[in-house]
C-alpha cells in the first residue's frame, strides 16, 4: 500500500513540474499564479477544503460502522489511501476542461493550455501579431541602449545634412524620368495597384498601375552606379512581377523588407476579402534591389548595413486609405548614406526632407533640376561621425586567401615552396608530368621508374 502511495505521489509531482516548463511558471507551486486569478484561487480553495471535509466524514463513519461490525481498522485505512488519490491533493495542480478561448487565448479541449493566438483570431478577430510588444519607433530600444544611441546619432546627422524638401506635381505615365537630370543613390517606388483598391473595395481615385506599366518606366537611367531601389508590390503577384521589374531596371534583388498589419483599433473588422487569396492577407512586401558592387565590410561611407530590422508592424490603415508606414523612410535613411533621395507616385502627406517626391497626386511643385544639383557639389553622402562608426554594426573584413588555408606554404612532394593550391591547378592541366611519373596523357609511354 504504501509503495503504491509513495509511485501516485511521485506521477503526481512529476506532472505539475511538467505542466510548470510548459506555462513557464518558476516552480510547481507558482502554477495557481500563472493559470488563476485571485478570485479563481479562493474559489478553487473553496472546493478542496470542502472536499476535504467531506472525506474525513465519510472515512469516520466508515471507521465506526466497521467496528460495529466488527472488521479491521488496516483495510478502512487501505480504503482511504487508494481513495485519497482521486481527489484533489492540497498541493496537486487543480485540474479543468477548457472549452473555449476566455482564459487562455485558445480553443481546445487540451487539458495542457497554451496561447493559442490563432484560435484567438477565430473567436475575438484579433490578429497574433497584435500581441507583439515594444514595435514602435519610440520604445522599441528601450532595452538595447547603445542601439537607443546609435539611432539617435544617425537621426541627427541625417536631419543636419537632408536637402529642403522638394516636389514635382506630374504624370509619371508621359513623364520623361530623365528630365530630373540626376543620378540617384536611392529610389523608393510605391506604385498605385489594383490589388490596394481590390482589396479595400473602394473606386480608385487616380489611376491604378499595372506591373506592365511599372516595369516600362526609366529607373535605370536615373540610378547611380551603386544604388538601390525600394518598391512596395503588396502580396500577390507582385512578388514575382516585381522581381522582373529589379531585373529589367539592373538591380538585383537582395532584401524584402514586411508590413505586418495589425488591427488592434478595429478588431474583426477587415476589409474587403480579395477574391484571388485563399488566406486573409495582414501583410505587405516592399522589394528591395542593389545595384552595382557594394560590400557591408568595406563600403561603410555609402551604407550601414544591420541597423534596422526588414519587418515593420504598425495598426492598419483605414478603409480607402493606402499610406504606407513612415517608418520605411526611417529605414532607408538609416541604411544608406546617400543623399539623393527619390520617391516616385508620392503625396502631399509622404513629402520629408532630404527627399524629391514626384507624383501626379500632388498639389504643388517647386523642384528645379539646378537648385537641386548644387546640394550635391560637395558631396552626395551624408558622412558618418566617430560615434556613429563606434556604436554601428559592423561586418568582419574578408579574409585573403592565405588566411583561408589555400595559400599556405607546404613541403612533401611539391618541395618547400610549393603551394597547395597551386599544384592542384597544375594537376589538372593536360600536360602535366608528375615528380614521379612523369606520364604524359592516358595512352602515352611510361617514363617514371626503370624497368626492373
Amino acid at each position: 500500500m504504501n509503495s503504491r502511495l509513495q509511485e501516485i505521489r511521485e506521477r503526481q509531482k512529476l506532472r505539475r513540474q511538467l505542466l510548470a516548463q510548459q506555462l513557464g511558471a518558476e516552480s510547481a507551486d507558482s502554477i495557481g499564479a500563472v493559470l488563476n486569478s485571485k478570485d479563481e484561487q479562493k474559489e478553487i480553495e473553496e472546493t478542496r477544503e470542502i472536499c476535504r471535509v467531506s472525506l474525513d466524514t465519510m472515512a469516520s463513519v466508515t471507521r465506526r460502522k466497521c467496528q460495529v461490525d466488527g472488521e479491521d481498522p488496516e483495510d478502512i485505512v487501505e480504503q482511504r489511501d487508494e481513495m485519497e488519490p482521486q481527489q484533489p491533493d492540497v498541493n496537486g495542480p487543480y485540474e479543468e476542461v477548457y472549452k473555449d478561448s476566455s482564459t487562455f487565448l485558445k480553443g481546445t479541449q487540451s487539458l495542457n493550455p497554451h496561447n493559442d493566438y490563432c484560435q484567438h483570431f477565430v473567436d475575438t478577430g484579433y490578429r497574433p501579431q497584435n500581441f507583439i510588444r515594444d514595435v514602435g519607433l519610440a520604445d522599441r530600444f528601450e532595452e538595447y541602449p547603445k542601439l537607443r544611441e546609435l539611432i539617435r546619432l544617425k537621426d541627427e546627422l541625417i536631419a543636419s545634412t537632408n536637402t529642403p524638401p522638394m516636389y514635382l506635381q506630374a504624370d509619371l505615365d508621359a513623364f520623361d524620368l530623365r528630365d530630373l537630370k540626376c543620378k540617384f543613390d536611392v529610389i523608393l517606388l510605391e506604385p498605385p495597384l489594383e490589388e490596394y483598391y481590390r482589396e479595400s473595395g473602394i473606386i480608385a481615385s487616380e489611376r491604378f498601375w499595372t506591373w506592365d506599366d511599372i516595369m516600362k518606366l526609366e529607373i535605370e537611367e536615373i540610378s547611380d552606379l551603386r544604388s538601390f531601389v525600394f518598391l512596395w508590390c503588396g502580396s500577390g503577384e507582385g512578388l514575382d512581377l516585381g522581381r522582373m521589374c529589379l531585373r529589367k531596371w539592373g538591380f538585383r534583388r537582395c532584401e524584402d523588407i514586411c508590413w505586418i498589419k495589425t488591427n488592434k483599433n478595429n478588431p474583426g473588422k477587415t476589409k474587403t476579402l480579395d477574391p484571388k487569396a485563399v488566406f486573409q492577407r495582414t501583410k505587405e512586401h516592399c522589394l528591395m534591389g542593389i545595384k552595382g558592387t557594394v560590400r557591408r565590410s568595406t563600403d561603410g561611407d555609402f551604407i550601414h548595413a544591420n541597423v534596422d530590422i526588414d519587418l515593420i508592424i504598425t495598426e492598419e490603415p483605414e478603409i480607402g486609405n493606402i499610406e504606407k508606414p513612415v517608418e520605411i523612410f526611417h529605414i532607408i535613411e538609416h541604411f544608406c548614406l546617400g543623399r539623393r533621395r527619390l520617391h516616385l507616385f508620392g503625396r502631399d502627406s509622404t513629402i520629408r526632407p532630404g527627399w524629391l517626391t514626384v507624383g501626379p497626386t500632388l498639389t504643388n511643385s517647386n523642384f528645379n533640376a539646378e537648385a537641386y544639383e548644387e546640394f550635391f557639389l560637395l558631396s552626395p553622402l551624408s558622412g558618418c561621425t566617430e560615434d556613429i562608426e563606434r556604436l554601428r554594426p559592423k561586418s568582419p573584413p574578408p579574409k585573403l586567401k592565405t588566411e583561408r588555408g589555400g595559400g599556405a606554404q607546404r613541403g612533401g612532394r611539391g618541395g618547400a615552396t610549393a603551394v597547395r593550391g597551386d599544384r592542384g591547378r597544375e594537376r589538372n592541366r593536360p600536360n602535366f608530368r608528375g615528380d614521379r611519373g612523369g606520364f604524359r596523357g592516358r595512352g602515352g609511354p611510361h617514363r617514371g621508374f626503370p624497368p626492373r
